[in-house]
């Protein structure tokens, strides 16, 4: 009586064992090297600083780019040597979008959460 009642307990662990998932090759979660650039801009190159960044809470007008549009200024932002020449392609850009958003009926387009160019080291 005693070994049923040790099957019967032992069956369900026996056979639960072999449907349970197994853990996946790779770890989850974003994995990137220490040299790897971080969202929203080029990472720290030879500059000094992490440079111009760009995206959605950097870029006025992110929501109206096309991809290719967003391409373009990024190459454009990472094109930035200095500050002024990073204050100059974003000035330009706000000038674009806000044109834009005046064609599109908006009254006010909201401004970036944070400076595109405030990664350069003065």
């Amino acid at each position: 009586m005693r070994s049923i009642i040790l099957l019967a307990l032992a069956a369900p662990l026996f056979f639960s064992s072999g449907l349970a998932p197994a853990q996946p090759a790779t770890p989850k979660g974003p994995q990137a090297a220490a040299s790897a650039p971080g969202p929203g801009g080029p990472g720290a190159g030879a500059r000094g600083g992490m440079g111009p960044r760009f995206g959605r809470n950097y870029t006025p007008g992110w929501s109206m780019m096309s991809e290719a549009e967003r391409a373009e200024h990024r190459k454009q932002m990472a094109g930035a040597r200095t500050p002024d020449e990073c204050r100059a392609v974003r000035d330009e850009h706000r000038k674009l979008m806000e044109q834009r958003a005046k064609e599109r009926g908006m009254t006010h387009l909201r401004g970036p959460r944070h400076d595109a160019c405030g990664g350069f080291r003065n």
